[in-house]
This record gives structure tokens, sequence and C-alpha cells, in this order.
């Protein structure tokens, strides 16, 4: 396993951050996500016309990722901005679906939804979401709400309720689990379907989300995206686990921008006539914080690593990973609200912006909590975190 970069990732890191730096401040943040219906549709085109969609794919999917790490990377950079713009929940996700099902044998060929849909989105031109969440019952990814069944005429009909599904609003397709007879199936469901309907809100990082209802929604036999049964498992598996583990960089991201926030702010805040920066119980707690981000980011370069490890020696290490990383971002970033004191939980404080990306990819992937229970029932814990 490489711990370093090498020179092709640290060329890809320079250019995001130099975009970034230059065209996406805190105040852009902020009107995009207030006013901006949580999305810039010139920003994203950017995004791909820079190369940031097709590099969180590997060339199989018609990307040219030379590794997870590449998608790990670029999210961590978001994280770090505060990009409201959904990369996990809109492309990366929704996109590892269609390429896993396509890899496996399923997408529909060249009429299905994979040869549809992700050229689309590849270029910017598309954003998608996976609905996967269910009303009660919270991160279990096995659909029993939503049901397809064979319609009159040939293809397929949904009915049910979908909550909380991430990009949703946004989106142009909608990859859908369903239960089924022969088990879950995944389908492509268009935007604009007929008998679809979506409420949109907010959530607390400025993103967007939509619980769906789905009321006989007919659907052709080329809308569906994975066959019933364990193909479908696997490939709604494998997304998940991206969706955790771009959760996990994006977060490291947002707590190492919430620290130097903080420093920064102690260096320029006086108390006593004296900086915050020269008392020594907030130089401890800085420097602690600091360690708490090394080592979360520490934890990067293995979890992509595993990304392309068997099925369930992924599981066990994303989950590893993601406990521990979550659990140190909450720390992280509510300590930096504390330092900042009372100014650090209003809206004009960029601090407060990090902490609630960390709740809400808390909320949104499943926190420490949901993981490390996971992780302790993973046959492959153990050869999950193994070097060899």
């Amino acid at each position: 396993m490489r711990v370093t970069l090498n020179e092709d990732e640290t060329q890809l890191v320079a250019s995001v951050e130099r975009l970034l730096d230059g065209e996406y401040g805190f105040d852009r943040h902020r009107r995009t996500a207030e006013t901006g219906g949580g999305f810039d549709h010139g920003f994203w085109r950017v995004m791909a016309d820079q190369g940031w969609m097709a590099a969180c794919l590997p060339e199989s999917a018609g990307g040219y990722g030379q590794s997870p790490n590449d998608a790990l990377l670029i999210l961590e950079r978001c994280g770090a901005a505060l990009v409201v713009e959904p990369l996990l929940s809109g492309f990366v996700v929704p996109a590892m679906a269609l390429a896993t099902a396509n890899g496996g044998g399923h997408g529909g060929g060249e009429a299905g939804p994979v040869a549809i849909w992700l050229p689309r989105m590849l270029a910017g031109d598309a954003v998608a979401a996976l609905a996967w969440t269910e009303p009660g019952r919270r991160y279990d990814p096995r659909p029993r709400q939503v049901t397809a069944s064979r319609g009159p005429d040939g293809g397929w009909v949904l009915e049910g309720r979908k909550s909380a599904v991430l990009s949703a609003p946004l989106a142009a397709v909608l990859i859908v689990s369903a239960a089924t007879d022969a088990g879950t199936a995944l389908f492509a469901v268009p935007g604009d379907a007929a008998g679809m309907t979506l409420a949109g809100h907010e959530m607390i990082d400025g993103q967007r989300a939509a619980d769906i209802v789905f009321d006989a929604v007919a659907l052709a036999d080329e809308a569906l995206l994975a066959r019933p049964g364990a193909g479908s498992d696997a490939v709604l598996a494998a997304a998940l686990d991206w969706g955790a583990a771009g959760a996990a960089a994006e977060a490291v991201g947002s707590m190492a921008a919430a620290v130097a926030l903080t420093v920064e702010y102690a260096r320029t805040r006086s108390q006593f006539g004296r900086s915050l920066s020269g008392f020594q119980v907030i130089q401890h707690r800085l420097a602690a914080l600091a360690t708490e981000v090394e080592y979360a980011r520490a934890l990067l370069p293995l979890l992509a690593d595993r990304l392309t490890a068997a099925p369930e020696v992924r599981r066990a290490a994303v989950s590893a990973a993601r406990s521990a990383i979550t659990a140190a971002a909450r720390r992280v970033t509510a300590d930096t609200v504390q330092l900042h004191g009372g100014i650090g939980v209003t809206n004009e404080a960029e601090v407060s912006h990090h902490f609630r990306r960390v709740a809400a990819l808390d909320l949104g992937w499943g926190g420490a909590r949901e993981h490390l229970a996971r992780y302790r029932t993973a046959p492959s814990r153990y050869a999950a975190l193994s070097s060899g």
C-alpha cells in the first residue's frame, strides 16, 4: 500500500486546489446554498470540464482515474472548500452503481441505463441520485417500502416511498432499489417519470434531498439496471461503500479546514492583552486537533487501497476507517466551534458550516456507531486492516 502521492496525484490535487481557491470561497458557498438552490449548473460543468468526474471513475467505466485515491483526493478538497454541488451523492455514488452493474453483466447493453446516462453524467450534463433510504429503515439497504412488479403489458411498475434521497431534486435520473419476488432489483428512473412525486428539502449543510412517492410508476424493461437477486445486492453494496468512503474523505477535508480556521482565529483574537495562541492551554488544544486530523488523513490511503478489494474485505475496511474518521471529525469540528466562542455557532462563521457539513455526512452515510457495529460483525475484519 502506497501512502505518498505520485506525480499525477500531486498535479491533480494542485489543479483542484487552484480552481477552488480561485473560484469557490466561503461567500460562494453561502450564496449557492442559501439562494442558489444548492446547485450551480455552471460550476458543475466546470468540474466536469476540469476532468473531476472522469478522475473519479476507472478507465473501464469511461473515466481515467488511476485508482480510487483520485476520487478521495478530489472529495477531500471539496470538503475543505464546502462545495455544495453534490459530487459525492450526485455523481460518484450513482456512477459507481452504473459502472458496477455494467461490469457485472447488467446495465442493459447499448440501449440500457449505463449507455444512456453515464456519458451524460461524465460530461456534466446530468446529475444522478441513488434512491435507497426508506422511512423507518435507517441505514438498512434492503428495500421494503418500494416494490417492483411486472406490469400487465410488460415492463415494471414501482410503488412505495423513499426518504431523504440525497441530490434527488437535482437529478435527471434516479437509481432506485426495489423489492421484487426474486429479491432486490435496481432501476434507472428518469427524474420526470409520470407517477413519481418529490418533496424537496434542504439538508443542514445546504445540499438538497427529497422524499419520494412512487405511485404506479411504469417503466420499460430497459429501465432495469440490475436484475433481481444477488447481482443487485452486490451493485448496491459497492455503491454504498463508495458513499461511506467518499464521505470519510470529505470529512477529513472539512475537519482540516476547520482547524486551519481556528488556528488563524487564535492568532488574531486577543484576550487579556495577548493573542489566544499565546496561551498554553489553547496551544495544547490546537495541537491535539491537528493530531486528530493527521491520524484521520492517514487512513485514506488504506481506504483507497481496499475499495478495489474483495467485497467482504472492502466492506470491513470501509466501516473501520469510516467509524474512526467520523468520530474524529465530530470531535474536531465541535472543538473548533467551541474555541471560536459565541461567534462559532453563527451563520456568518465559516467554522460553523464545517460543523454542519460533518454532521450531514454523518447522517447521510452512517456514523461512527453504525459502522463500528458493522465492522465488529464482518468476517474479514482482520484481513481488511492487514498490510499484507
